[in-house]
């Protein structure tokens, strides 16, 4: 089965109620949602579907896809080097898509499911006051979530905690806290400054004594031997890895000890989707978790959970959810260009879905209603 066309389209989507993200610039309101959608389409009739982050429409239009053109769709290993080399693996999550509807069944099922089901955490955007999530995190539990993310954006450490402080108490010991400090990206001009060593060191000491599962992305993504020391001096778990690009970063992550939890995203072209494996059984063998980000809508959500389902060292899926200006439907769907949200059962687990390939289906009119020029 070869590949017989691809198109690259980009959309840009209002949110229902803008909002001033915790990963952002001080001040700076998010509008819309923009992203990337590939269509890989191929010689016996079969479609399947990637996407990403806007950062390279033209990069996948330009530079990948006439390199795949004509290409047998199953040979990934050798797909995912040409897209590794151009910066961008989109195409390989639609590529396993076209996998699974060949066969007729979800991937879960062609690479070896281990569960059905993973355990999902409500994963907040904003930074809100400590009375706000307290608040929020109470309406979680009731809808059956064990598990919350806080983000946590404030200039001291006396705020961070205060609004940890706040959901502990409301939570008591019913929900397992999780913390992001959103710092990967390190520091810059219009946004907070990056933490040093220090000022990771007594976060993580903070937090540990309310009982926080793990503190994500407290230091600069790229100083590895910076994080590797925090990771083995404190007793929180300590994760990240969303921003890094390639197998070569992960491998050295794990080589020097950074992070005991690492957290690709396919969605942001971290890694191939195919290529995940390999990364989750280094982690395994080093004794860490794999609990990818959260994946870009409800296609990049179906696609980390077809492969979630297959490893044992992957407790979490990621949830976001912060209404309402995340709400269930807005985020997963993306104005309807995805076909229906994936929803947690009764015990705050995400099905798997059980639809062939990807799990999930594309609206193209949608597409169209949002659509705007590809960029880079």
């Amino acid at each position: 089965m070869k590949i017989a066309n691809i198109t690259v389209r980009q959309v840009d989507v209002p949110h229902p109620h803008p909002y001033v993200s915790a990963w952002g610039p001080p001040g700076r309101v998010e509008y819309s949602r923009g992203a990337v959608i590939v269509k890989v389409e191929t010689d016996e009739g079969l479609t399947g579907w990637g996407i990403g982050d806007p950062q390279s429409g033209i990069t996948n239009r330009d530079v990948v896809a006439p390199q795949l053109i004509g290409q047998d769709v199953y040979a990934l290993a050798r797909h995912a080097e040409v897209m590794r080399q151009a910066g961008t693996l989109l195409f390989d999550m639609a590529l396993c898509d076209i996998i699974g509807k060949a066969a007729g069944q979800p991937l879960h099922r062609l690479w070896g499911y281990r569960d059905t089901r993973v355990q999902a955490y409500a994963s907040t955007i904003i930074a809100a006051t400590p009375e706000q999530r307290a608040e929020d995190a109470l309406a979680y539990l009731e809808q059956g979530f064990k598990a919350i993310k806080l983000r946590t954006a404030f200039p001291t450490l006396a705020e961070d905690i205060a609004l940890v402080s706040a959901v502990r108490d409301a939570v008591g010991d019913r929900m397992v806290i999780m913390v992001d400090a959103n710092l990967a990206g390190g520091s810059s001009s219009d946004h907070r400054p990056a933490w040093d060593f220090d000022r990771a060191l007594a976060e993580a000491r903070e937090l540990e004594q309310l009982d926080v599962y793990w503190l994500e992305e407290p230091l600069p993504r790229d100083d590895f031997a910076t994080i590797a020391r925090l990771t083995a001096e404190t007793d929180i778990a300590i994760a990240g890895g969303e921003g890094n690009v390639g197998m070569a970063d992960f491998i050295e992550m794990i080589r020097v000890g950074a992070y005991d939890i690492l957290q690709p995203d396919t969605a942001m072209s971290c890694e191939a989707l195919s290529q995940f494996i390999k990364i989750a059984a280094a982690a395994e063998f080093a004794g860490k978790l794999f609990v990818p980000h959260h994946g870009v809508t409800g296609l990049g959500i179906a696609a980390h959970m077809q492969l979630s389902v297959c490893i044992p060292n992957c407790p979490y899926v990621e949830f976001i959810l912060d209404e309402p200006y995340r709400t269930v439907e807005h985020y997963q769907q993306l104005g309807g260009i995805v076909d229906a949200p994936l929803r947690i059962d009764p015990d705050g687990y995400l099905p798997v879905p059980t639809r062939p390939g990807l799990g999930v289906g594309v609206n193209e009119d949608a597409i169209a209603q949002y659509e705007v020029e590809v960029t880079d």
